[in-house]
């Protein structure tokens, strides 16, 4: 098991990997902390100071996406160098301690830092914004968005898996050829979605996101099937499944790297 894994291992490894990379993830995070307040002020002050809690919540996903597959493409940048890459894959560590240092800081630390920072600058625009005596701003809440931040976070988890296997998988532009592929994939599956529903249902199918519903036509009538809730059990065991399969992808992935 010590072979496999060591917490004294691992935390030694965390702490390395921390001394080395904080200073650009100091700096990342003022960046990040730079676009959210630039984007939220922004649009705030085009809305006369108002920033409505739809526009709180896209803004939370788009940035969290967007920026967590970014950080998450670089996590093992030092493996593309080969200057870099023989003191990372001599150290006296495991695969699976590597692997998880690096899922730990894309992951976990990630959504932690970006969830704190985006909630500052957002509290702190709609403070702003409510000096003005005709705005009342609501911080958007996360209880009553609960629904859309479990997909918000299910979705995550199978971009960063996808986006952690590029980096693994591929030894330069990773983040570019990573959103490539997904973009590739996506698109070919809203492509043969719509003949796969015409199929099945023995009609036509009107264009829709996937896993978003079906929508139909017959004749000059229209109508939609929404997803019930078992679906959505299910869409949500597909992500996690999937997400599993793309990081044990990863994994393995990792330990053909050699020297």
């Amino acid at each position: 098991m010590d072979n496999i894994f060591s917490f004294q291992r691992f935390f030694k490894l965390l702490n390395k990997h921390t001394r080395e990379h904080y200073k650009a993830y100091l700096i990342s995070t003022a960046v990040l902390i730079g676009i959210l307040s630039l984007m939220l002020g922004f649009t705030a002050y085009l809305g006369g100071g108002s920033l409505d809690v739809k526009a709180q919540f896209a803004y939370f996903f788009i940035f969290m996406f967007l920026s967590g597959t970014i950080f998450t493409s670089m996590v093992f940048a030092d493996l593309s160098d080969k200057k870099r890459s023989i003191p990372a894959l001599t150290l006296p560590v495991s695969n699976f301690e590597r692997f998880f240092v690096g899922w730990v800081y894309s992951y976990l630390i990630f959504q932690v830092i970006f969830v704190t920072c985006y909630l500052i600058v957002d509290s702190l625009v709609i403070y702003l914004g409510n000096v003005n005596p005709n705005v009342k701003n609501e911080l958007f809440s996360v209880v009553e968005g609960k629904n859309k931040f479990m997909i918000a976070f299910l979705i995550y988890g199978l971009l960063h898996a996808i986006a952690f296997l590029g980096a693994v998988f591929f030894e330069k532009l990773h983040f570019i050829k990573t959103a490539f592929v997904i973009f590739i994939m996506l698109g070919a599956l809203q492509l043969i979605n719509v003949p796969l529903i015409s199929f099945f249902f023995k009609t036509n199918a009107r264009m829709q996101p996937i896993f978003a519903g079906v929508s139909l036509q017959e004749r000059n009538d229209y109508y939609f099937i929404s997803p019930t809730d078992q679906s959505f059990a299910v869409l949500i065991t597909m992500f996690l499944a999937v997400s599993i399969v793309l990081w044990a992808a990863a994994f393995f992935k990792l330990k053909e790297k050699q020297v």
